[in-house]
């Protein structure tokens, strides 16, 4: 049986197969190497082909690259209804095998159609057809991106998936593709979210302060970059007269920073409430964190102790954004490291260091997220943008010293991208004290 007769069979059409393979014969042949295209999307349809053997693609181009639409096997008549209708061609057609094709101009198709009416009967329902399969397609796909957007994206959509019609198999596989990153991005993303509460969980509250009621202001602030930062602060008392204070800064980003920040504060106040001194406890911290740590992940650390009676605050700097002291006379002071990173070495804790917090002195603590943000120049804010955001500040609220550090920073980046965790403590000792 010849490629005509096994078209006319395999499609149910009564055609007159002979009439057509003697209209084919007079036609020119068009040979074509796989990936090599055979008409170009926005062509002028000026000819139909018949694929007498081999296989094509059928995709679409956008702006955001090409998109598979269907696969069509010899022997198949394409282009037709382009070529009928006098439409430009709606979508480009390479050869995947070594193919050969009949090309039918629009007056040798339409002198076949003349002969073979039955042909043009054949392209209508062909058409009508497509249409069906078109149809099936477009309303299959609205509600499954309707699934998608309402989170119910259930298997009886997938299944249908799996089985499209024939003419649009490639475009259901793209889909699908798709829907499966759409899903696989939104379980990342409920993950990154439950990460996110668990780190906001371990914030701490201002209301955790109320045995120091009168003697002092707190604001804390922080901004992640992502769902889930490398940043942490936290403060608690420790008794009557003695608040712990500490920030942080994890190196990497993500759920593992954020898991090992949860690791960093809970073994900070573990050792803050069974050693006695602020030297011990960053020693014995140090210590659990450098065990098992085959992650190599590190955190700088500021922690402090501040005597509420006596202003006295004894401090570790553990590699961490020297803090500032704002005295009630203008002049800014600040506390540099005293020691590396948490995480990195059992054997090397910092030294302390101590300062006293008189009158309405203030202390203001940071990331390195305000300093290094960026701006549309990709320049740094830097310290000295920063201090001069300070002063003048000391007799402001803390809350709104931390409004002033963001504002500062959201003017200075112009819309930038933020690209690592902002995160701002105030603490003021009141004169009473």
């Amino acid at each position: 049986m010849s490629d005509i007769t096994e078209f006319g069979a395999s499609k149910q059409n009564h055609l007159h197969a002979e009439a057509l393979e003697v209209a084919l014969k007079s036609l020119p042949q068009v040979h074509l190497n796989s990936g090599e295209i055979l008409v170009q999307q926005g062509e002028a349809s000026d000819a139909a082909f018949f694929l007498k053997q081999g296989t094509v693609t059928v995709y679409g181009e956008t702006l955001f690259g090409s998109v598979p639409l269907a696969t069509i096997h010899a022997p198949q008549l394409i282009g037709e209804i382009g070529v009928l209708a006098d439409l430009p061609r709606t979508a480009s057609v390479k050869a995947v095998t070594p193919t050969t094709v009949y090309r039918i101009s629009r007056s040798a198709l339409l002198e076949i159609g003349r002969k073979t009416p039955d042909l043009l009967l054949f392209i209508i329902g062909q058409l009508g057809r497509q249409l069906d399969g078109v149809n099936r397609a477009v309303s299959l796909y609205t509600n499954a991106l309707a699934a998608l957007e309402k989170r119910e994206f259930d298997s009886r959509i997938l299944e249908q998936l799996e089985n499209p019609p024939l003419q649009l198999a490639d475009f259901s596989a793209a889909f699908r593709r798709f829907a499966s990153q759409i899903l696989d991005k939104r379980r990342q993303h409920d993950e990154l979210a439950s990460a996110a509460i668990i780190q906001q969980s371990f914030l701490p509250k201002t209301s955790n302060l109320a045995a120091a009621d009168g003697a002092l202001d707190l604001h804390a602030q922080m901004r992640p970059a992502r769902e889930v930062g490398g940043d942490f602060y936290d403060f608690f008392m420790l008794d009557a007269d003695h608040l712990a204070i500490a920030i942080g800064d994890i190196c990497g980003k993500g759920i593992a920073a954020s898991l090992f920040m949860a690791v960093v504060v809970t073994v900070l106040r573990t050792a803050a409430h069974e050693e006695k001194g602020v030297a011990s406890t960053i020693s014995r911290a140090n210590a659990l964190l450098c065990r098992d740590n085959a992650a190599s992940m590190f955190a700088t650390v500021f922690y402090a102790v501040l005597n509420l009676r006596t202003g006295l605050l004894e401090y570790c700097n553990c590699g961490h954004n020297a803090p500032f002291h704002l005295l009630t006379s203008g002049e800014t002071r600040s506390l540099p490291a005293t020691g590396l990173p948490l995480a990195l070495f059992a054997d090397r804790s910092p030294a302390m260091a101590s300062v006293t917090l008189s009158g309405s002195d203030t202390l203001v603590l940071f990331t390195d997220g305000v300093t290094e943000a960026m701006n549309p120049s990709q320049e740094e804010l830097g310290e000295a943008a920063f201090i001069e955001t300070l002063v003048g500040s000391s007799d402001l609220p803390p809350a709104e010293i931390v409004s002033r550090i963001f504002s500062t920073v959201d003017s200075f980046s112009q819309g930038t991208e933020q690209t690592d965790d902002i995160t701002c403590i105030v603490v003021r000792r009141r004169p009473s004290i």
